[in-house]
């Protein structure tokens, strides 16, 4: 009986393109309900835009936005789902710095220069941290309350600017995507499937 494999497991791989768009498009019906008010900040029939609602939703640490609730609650939670979370992060990085996205918009899609404010995206904000290692493998005291980490590296403690920033590279994914600027390659691929893991962690 001959051996069908290999073509089984192509078959088998979960194309995470399609589903990014399905989880963001709930993403969007959420949030455009969720703050539906800033539609009353606008004079006469002008609705408020997309970038209005990402920048409101950015911006929300109070407990009204359950994505940044989820979010921190996953950076400190050490069951299986926090750990899961935290190295989707990571591989996030690991997979934007080799598909090097650059949307139209912006420099570049990556957490060593991510876009906290949308408003002055020029000035970046670097997400990744490189915090002194004792001879032990701790963090060195002067560092400690200055970083998290996700499973080999560190991000900023900073948890607002860290929500901001994968947040609008998650949206910038999604822009590139929509409008035909993606690659159907391995690496861009590879981006799509973590922003929509934790897109859909954060959504749950």
């Amino acid at each position: 009986m001959p051996d069908y494999k290999k073509e089984w497991m192509e078959r088998s791989a979960i194309d995470y393109f399609s589903p990014f768009i399905s989880l963001w498009l709930a993403c969007n019906s959420w949030y455009m309900s969720h703050y539906s008010d800033l539609h009353d900040n606008h004079a006469g029939d002008a609705k408020a835009s997309d970038r209005d609602f990402i920048n409101k939703l950015k911006e929300d640490t109070s407990g009204r936005n359950h994505l940044y609730g989820k979010f921190i609650t996953y950076l400190s939670n050490s069951g299986k789902d926090g750990i899961s979370f935290r190295t989707d992060l990571e591989l996030l990085h690991y997979a934007l710095e080799r598909a090097e996205l650059k949307p139209e918009r912006i420099n570049k899609c990556s957490m060593l220069n991510a876009v906290v404010n949308y408003s002055d995206k020029e000035n970046t904000t670097k997400l990744i941290e490189n915090p002194r290692i004792n001879q032990d493998g701790s963090v060195h005291a002067n560092d400690i309350d200055t970083v998290t980490k996700l499973d080999q590296i560190y991000v900023t403690s900073n948890h607002q600017n860290l929500f901001a920033g994968i947040f609008e590279i998650i949206y910038q994914v999604r822009n590139m995507l929509v409008h035909g600027k993606l690659n159907p390659d391995k690496d861009e691929h590879e981006v799509v499937k973590y922003c929509y893991r934790i897109l859909w962690a954060v959504m749950s």
